[in-house]
């Protein structure tokens, strides 16, 4: 009975005409499913008046930055499979809302994909059909698995985000404290002046996610270096060194760029050529990552790489994504002239 249906038909049709130049067209038509999931995050995002971050889709890249978007290759393995971000313009009581929907979003968008691509392959020729029916099993497939509630290391499945944020407790209250710094960071508040209500909630998180703790970490990093609490800044150092590992490694990258440049403000030569080979590559504001050449040089009395590095992270500020974190970069390298 199955085989009287049109659609198996036409499948069975394209056997014979197809050959096997169109296994090309797999590695293309995968990368549409990937990016329609992650573009489904995004939009969904949007729609509750969140603002564009990240979109990765295989070796394809674009990153918000103070002059727009830009586009970037991808030399990450660990995220071909796409990976999407975006900033809520406003925290509060929607926060969880925006959150949830984003989330959901792209689970949505691959079962939309896959049911859409089944329509339309009872409409097309044969090879069309094979094509439209790989595209609705591959969206299907990743409709399901992202939905399974599960976590690999850092990071946690569609699923597992959508449920952390239904029961709301206390990693909705983290996660919208985070947020709500990460909101005001985004849109260019320099981090010692942040709402000091949010950063109590921050100090006295601690959190089951060790990784979640380390980002804690980070923002109060940040703001200790702003405010010049040399005390803070060598104990949030101290925390990071003991948990770096616990970023992922595209990330990790950044963690060890801030780390020497702590070293810098110390005066530990050694430790910021340390953090510093540690820190190739990743995701990095290339800002930061010149201060932090620039000072090792000038601790080593090379001062006019020190200039160059320090020339170079000044341009390098126009392309920084996070407007706040810049300003402080901006005081950091004035130390350097």
């Amino acid at each position: 009975a199955l085989s009287g249906m049109p659609l198996l038909q036409k499948l069975d049709a394209a056997r014979e005409i197809m050959t096997i130049w169109d296994i090309l067209a797999i590695p293309i038509l995968s990368m549409l499913v990937l990016g329609t999931h992650e573009v489904g995050h995004l939009v969904a995002g949007m729609s509750q008046g969140m603002r564009f971050l990240m979109l990765i889709v295989g070796p394809f890249g674009w990153h918000a930055s103070a002059s727009g978007i830009r586009f970037e290759w991808n030399t990450h393995v660990e995220f071909m499979g796409g990976l999407a971000a975006a900033a809520p313009t406003n925290v509060g009581a929607s926060l969880s809302r925006q959150l949830l929907v984003m989330t959901a979003g792209g689970p949505f968008t691959s079962l939309l994909l896959a049911v859409l691509a089944v329509v339309l392959a009872s409409f097309t020729d044969a090879r069309l059909t094979a094509y439209l029916m790989f595209v609705a099993l591959v969206s299907f497939g990743i409709f399901l698995v992202t939905l399974i509630p599960a976590r690999n290391g850092s990071f946690m499945s569609d699923g597992m985000q959508i449920i952390d944020l239904l029961r709301g407790g206390n990693a909705a209250i983290e996660r919208a404290a985070l947020m709500q710094i990460f909101a005001q960071t985004m849109d260019g508040v320099r981090p010692r002046d942040w709402d000091p209500s949010a950063i109590d909630q921050l100090s006295a998180i601690y959190s089951e996610n060790a990784t979640q703790n380390a980002g804690i970490a980070l923002y109060l990093l940040s703001r200790a270096m702003d405010n010049d609490q040399q005390e803070d800044v060598a104990r949030y150092r101290t925390q990071l060194e003991n948990n770096i590992d616990q970023f992922p490694s595209a990330f990790k990258q950044s963690v060890y760029v801030e780390l020497a440049i702590c070293a810098w403000l110390a005066g530990d030569t050694d430790a910021v050529r340390r953090h510093l080979e540690a820190g190739k590559g990743g995701f990095v504001e290339e800002s930061r990552r010149l201060l932090a050449q620039a000072a090792l040089a000038k601790l080593e009395g090379r001062d006019e790489d020190c200039q160059r590095d320090r020339l170079l992270a000044v341009k390098a500020l126009a392309k920084t994504s996070d407007a706040g974190q810049a300003k402080l970069t901006e005081d950091q390298l004035a130390m350097l002239k």
